[in-house]
């Protein structure tokens, strides 16, 4: 019995004891931070994953060029080190590679590199407006079959050149690829951007009745980027790209986040007023009237009064400055719409709600987003905005 529970005893503490056996340390793994897709330009073709001009699948005319920025181990500092460039050199490796498919590309970098690539860090995934408007099936197809991808991580769109971004070069940050993350997830939090992660561009792809967006962003001086609109898409296709203050009009008609972006208006041709939003709330209402779907969004604001240039407030002009603040946002909503609905991207989900009160009308009338987006192309949408100004500051006569 004593040997019998020697042998347990052995048989049980190897199994504790194994440890981690297929561990990779820091130093084993090319961690990227961050990706950018372009459209090659050249015949830059890689032959890992197939021999020459043999890639199957008719994917012989389309070659994406791939910018990965990797992480130096060990060279990432605690600080700013300042200077710009210099420190994102220090502290990240930018290489490109090509390929037919992302994979076939990775395959190529991989090829490139003693050590394994590893996606568990990466930050953003930015994509030039060319490749986006071709689709982004393909790309969508690789990071959702990668466990390493992580959901919260940003995808966003910028015009031409998307390598660009990457060599984006701040002075307060040593690492370009974190900046660039801490850049939209605190316009996130200062309600300047709705949360779309790369998790909810994917769940809205597959969801019926909503199309999905993303954030458009562009470089300023190498050394900072702004966030250029709303990049809106039909189905995994991006069909558009809105100015940034039509990014608060997007969140106020589906009441995203609390805050808003600040406008100007102006009661006659000398005074100027700027108005910031501080809460917000919105009912979207549908229905239908013989076979045919109408809705309707009201939009109710709680604003602060930032600036008033050349004129005094008083108690008569609030009530005048709210009712241009109401017309300005009615506008500005209702050319987005029209856009939106030329385009046939339903991005506030109206499809969606359609489906979900009157699913009988869905399931025989619809059926499919393909049919939906022509019936939201002819879709009456009436948008009305309530601004209220709480506060003024100090100044008041």
């Amino acid at each position: 019995m004593k040997m019998i529970r020697l042998i347990m005893y052995l048989l049980i503490s190897m199994l504790i004891l194994t440890g981690c056996w297929d561990r990779y340390e820091l130093e084993d793994r090319a961690n990227i931070l961050a990706l950018a897709i372009d459209l090659a330009e050249g015949d830059d073709e890689a032959e890992v994953t197939h021999r020459e001009g043999d890639f199957p699948g008719g994917k012989k005319g389309v070659l994406y060029k791939v910018t990965a920025q990797v992480a130096l181990p060990g060279k990432i500092k605690l600080g700013p080190e300042g200077g710009g460039g210099e420190g994102s050199e220090k502290t990240a490796w930018l290489l490109e590679t090509y390929g037919h498919t992302i994979k076939d590309a990775m395959s190529n970098l991989q090829q490139q590199l003693a050590e394994k690539l590893y996606l568990g860090h990466l930050q953003i995934i930015v994509v030039s407006d060319e490749v986006a408007k071709k689709g982004v099936s393909d790309i969508s197809e690789f990071f959702k079959r990668d466990y390493e991808v992580r959901r919260t991580a940003w995808m966003a769109i910028n015009k031409k050149d998307a390598a660009k971004v990457l060599r984006t070069a701040p002075p307060l940050e040593t690492v370009p690829a974190l900046y660039l993350g801490d850049t939209l997830d605190n316009a996130v939090r200062f309600g300047k951007l709705p949360r779309e992660y790369l998790g909810d561009f994917w769940v809205d792809v597959s969801d019926k009745g909503i199309d999905p967006i993303l954030p458009g962003i562009k470089v300023i001086n190498n050394d900072r980027i702004l966030i250029d609109g709303l990049a809106f898409f039909r189905g995994e296709k991006m069909m558009g790209l809105t100015s940034p203050i039509e990014i608060g009009a997007f969140m106020d008609m589906k009441e995203k986040d609390s805050g808003g972006y600040p406008f100007s208006v102006s009661l006659d041709d000398k005074s100027v007023y700027v108005i910031q939003g501080q809460e917000r709330s919105s009912k979207i209402k549908v229905n239908i009237e013989n076979g045919t779907p109408s809705a309707t969004i009201d939009v109710k604001i709680d604003a602060n009064l930032e600036e008033a240039i050349d004129v005094t407030v008083s108690g008569d002009k609030i009530k005048q400055i709210e009712k241009a603040a109401n017309k300005k946002m009615e506008e500005v909503s209702s050319e987005l719409l029209k856009q939106l609905q030329e385009q046939g991207s339903d991005v506030l989900g109206l499809g969606a709600r359609v489906r979900a009160k009157f699913g009988t009308y869905w399931d025989e009338e619809v059926k499919t987003d393909e049919v939906w987006s022509e019936i939201y192309k002819d879709m009456k949408v009436k948008v009305t905005f309530d601004y209220s100004i709480r506060r003024t500051g100090m100044n008041w006569e």
